[in-house]
C-alpha cells in the first residue's frame, strides 16, 4: 500500500510528512525562499558558466545571482563557456559555514544558450510533481492548500483536507527535537550532534546497556531517513558486557537499516562504535533549521517562526511582529510571504524591529 503524504503549508516554508503503517517515516522542509542554487534539488537540470579551473580537475562555476558550485571532472572546459549541468549535491552547512553545490555536465546535453536557465516551476511545486506518483494520497490543512495542490498534480494522487490530522502530527515537537538533537527511546535518549567530519549519534541512558542498545539500533535507521541525514554518522552505543551483547545489537541494527536503501555499514566494534554512511544529497532537517549554527535556529529559520506565529494568531486587528532587527530585516526581503500571510489574515500586519527582543520574537494582536 503506497504511503500517504501531509501537506502542512504555512508562510515561508512547507512541512511535509511520509506516513507509513501510521507512522511519519520522512519528514521535509520545503523552503520558499532560500537563495536560487539551494532550492534546486539533487537531479535537476540548468545552465552554469565555468568561471575557474580548479588544480584537481574540477572548475569553478557560476550560476546566477552571485551562487557558485563546483563543477566534477571538468576535463577541458574551457573558462567563460556556458554547459548544462546536474545538482548532484546543493549547498551544505556546516559548524561555521557553508559548503558550496555540487554539479555534473549533463552528458546527453540541453542547449545551453542562457546563463542562468532554471526548473520551471516553484520548489514547492517541482517537490510536489516528484512525490505525487509515490503516494496513495496528499492530505491538507484547508481547501486553499489543497486547491492549490491539485492545480500542481492533477490526477497524479488523491487530495484531501483534513486539519485535524495536520495537528495530530505535531511537527512543531519534531523541529525541536531536530533542533535540540535530543530524541527518546526507551530507557535514554539518543543525542545527535553535526561536526565537519561527520554526524555523531551517542546513545545514553541509564538501566541495562543490552536493552538501551536495542532500543538505541532499531531507532537510529529511523531518524536517519525521518530526518535526511545522509553522509557518514558515527554511533557510540554504551559499552556491553560481552561479544554475544555486541552481535545481538549489531543483527538488530543491520535490520533497521534495510529500510534505509542506499548505505554502507559498519559491524560495531569492540568499542561500542559503529558507521553508517548514506549518499548526501543536500541538507537534513536539522542543518535546515540551523544553518552554520548547530543547536539553534538560524536567522531564516527564527524569521520563518515569526511568520507562522502571526498565521496562527487570534482576533481581528492589526499584527505587529516585534524581532530583533536582523529578524526584521529578513522578513521585509519576502514581500510574497508577508503579503501573502496579510491577506490570509485579513488585516495589515506591521514589523517592528527592537534590538531587545529575543529568540525569534513575539507577535502582538492590536485590539480593535
Amino acid at each position: 500500500m503506497k504511503p500517504v503524504l501531509l501537506w502542512g503549508a504555512g508562510p515561508g516554508e512547507i512541512r511535509a510528512a511520509l506516513v507509513e503503517d501510521a507512522q511519519i517515516a520522512e519528514f521535509r522542509l520545503v523552503r520558499l525562499r532560500r537563495g536560487e542554487t539551494a532550492l534546486i534539488a539533487a537531479g535537476e537540470r540548468f545552465t552554469a558558466r565555468i568561471t575557474e579551473r580548479l588544480p584537481d580537475g574540477a572548475a569553478l562555476v557560476s550560476l546566477g545571482g552571485g551562487n557558485e558550485a563546483v563543477l566534477e571532472r571538468a576535463g577541458a572546459v574551457q573558462e567563460g563557456r556556458l554547459l548544462a549541468v546536474e545538482m548532484v549535491r546543493s549547498p551544505i552547512p556546516e559548524p561555521g559555514r557553508w559548503k558550496r553545490a555540487k554539479v555534473r555536465a549533463v552528458p546527453d546535453g540541453i542547449a545551453a544558450t542562457e546563463p542562468c536557465w532554471h526548473p520551471q516551476g516553484e520548489p514547492w511545486e517541482r517537490f510536489l510533481l516528484r512525490t505525487a506518483p509515490l503516494v496513495s494520497a496528499i492530505t491538507c490543512p484547508d481547501a486553499g492548500t489543497a486547491n492549490e495542490v491539485e492545480a500542481v498534480i492533477g490526477d497524479l494522487a488523491n487530495v484531501m483536507i483534513d486539519p485535524d490530522v495536520i495537528e495530530e502530527a505535531d511537527f512543531d515537537t519534531l523541529i525541536e527535537q531536530a533542533v535540540a538533537g535530543e530524541f527518546p527511546i526507551t530507557g535514554g535518549a539518543l543525542c545527535i550532534e553535526r561536526t565537519r567530519a561527520m554526524t555523531m549519534i551517542d546513545v545514553d541512558g541509564v538501566g541495562d546497556p543490552l536493552a538501551l542498545n536495542r532500543a538505541a539500533a532499531r531507532e537510529i535507521p529511523h531518524l536517519l531517513r525521518l530526518l535526511d541525514i545522509g553522509g557518514p554518522v558515527g554511533i557510540d552505543f554504551v559499552s556491553m558486557r560481552s561479544r554475544a551483547d555486541r552481535l545481538a545489537v549489531d543483527a538488530i541494527l543491520a535490520e533497521a537499516c534495510s529500510a534505509l536503501g542506499q548505505h554502507e555499514r559498519t559491524a560495531i566494534n569492540g568499542f561500542g562504535f559503529a558507521q553508517i554512511i548514506r549518499p548526501r544529497f543536500g541538507p537534513s532537517v536539522p542543518e535546515l533549521l540551523c544553518g552554520v549554527t548547530p543547536g539553534r535556529l538560524s536567522p531564516e529559520s527564527r524569521a520563518i517562526a515569526l511568520l507562522r506565529e502571526a498565521g496562527r494568531s487570534q482576533g481581528s486587528g492589526k499584527r505587529r511582529l516585534i524581532a530583533p532587527p536582523a529578524i526584521i530585516d529578513l522578513i521585509r526581503s519576502w514581500p510574497e510571504e508577508t503579503g501573502a500571510l496579510q491577506f490570509s489574515l485579513g488585516t495589515p500586519i506591521e514589523l517592528v524591529p527592537d534590538a531587545t527582543a529575543t529568540g525569534y520574537g513575539h507577535v502582538h494582536v492590536t485590539q480593535s
